[in-house]
């Protein structure tokens, strides 16, 4: 399976932008993190494989339900996130671990009783390749949970930085495939219940989770940086050589109807909590 071209992007100045920022983004989704364990549900003698684990936050999380001897596992291509992600286990004594793999290939050295994921799970060539693997990996009776993201259009800390900026843009950025590896390749429903049934999981549940998303930053200005710096608008400028600062400029107002009393910026997100046994 060729999943090359999502492995460079992580390990190049994305992968260190994610690091650079990790904190922050941490807290911005800290509430689907939580969504995931809820769902999860980790006993205290259970092992979690966690998919995409980044800077491994949501892996320590799950290390803390489980025994400290059981720990749980986070794979992810990013050699950048993997280091700060045992940094953080070492500095909270977790007993966490962490390997560079793509899971679509990971061979664990023994079973995992589940897998859970935090937007970790969008970014497959071949997806129901990669979740037979992934079930491959755990028993009859275990499990997964994971979240992703709804469409775009959905979104509107994604959507709403593009809209603004697009009267800016060198030419409006062609209509991609909607299946295609991002973060957004799991908007359909259907689609990902068909994955999951190809790919050999079974009583799959996918249901919509869509609290309001507080955009990293103290106020209007930083936070306007920030969406500068990471997602969707941030690759399109790279991409089309653009001057930032009309830019900055634009999203600065277009986020202004979308700050709280506390001048903290808040917008819609969408996603999808799913749940299958294996």
């Amino acid at each position: 399976m060729n999943n090359e071209a999502q492995i460079e992007y992580w390990n190049g100045p994305a992968g260190q932008k994610w690091v650079d920022q990790s904190a922050r983004l941490d807290a911005m989704l800290a509430p689907y993190a939580e969504k995931v364990l809820q769902a999860a549900n980790i006993s205290g003698d259970e092992r979690a494989l966690d998919i995409g684990c980044g800077a491994g936050s949501l892996t320590i999380a799950a290390s803390a339900q489980g025994k400290p001897e059981i720990g749980a596992v986070g794979i992810d291509v990013s050699a950048p996130l993997l280091a700060l992600a045992k940094a953080r286990a070492a500095a909270a004594g977790s007993s966490a671990t962490f390997e560079r793999s793509d899971a679509s290939e990971f061979a664990a050295d023994a079973p995992f009783d589940l897998m859970i994921s935090r937007f970790g799970v969008m970014f497959f060539q071949d997806p129901v390749a990669a979740f037979a693997h992934i079930r491959a990996q755990i028993p009859p009776g275990g499990r997964m949970a994971f979240m992703c993201w709804r469409a775009l259009t959905e979104n509107d800390w994604a959507f709403a930085p593009l809209q603004a900026a697009l009267p800016l843009l060198n030419e409006a950025p062609e209509p991609g495939d909607p299946d295609a590896p991002g973060p957004f390749a799991f908007a359909d429903k259907d689609r990902v219940s068909r994955i999951l049934d190809h790919s050999g999981w079974q009583s799959v549940s996918i249901e919509p989770f869509s609290p309001p998303i507080q955009l990293p930053g103290d106020d209007l200005e930083s936070s306007t940086k920030f969406m500068l710096q990471l997602g969707p608008l941030s690759r399109l400028i790279a991409s089309q050589g653009l001057a930032p600062e009309p830019i900055e400029a634009a999203l600065n107002e277009r986020l202004k109807g979308s700050m709280t009393e506390a001048g903290r910026i808040e917008m819609k997100s969408a996603c999808w909590l799913v749940t299958a046994m294996a």
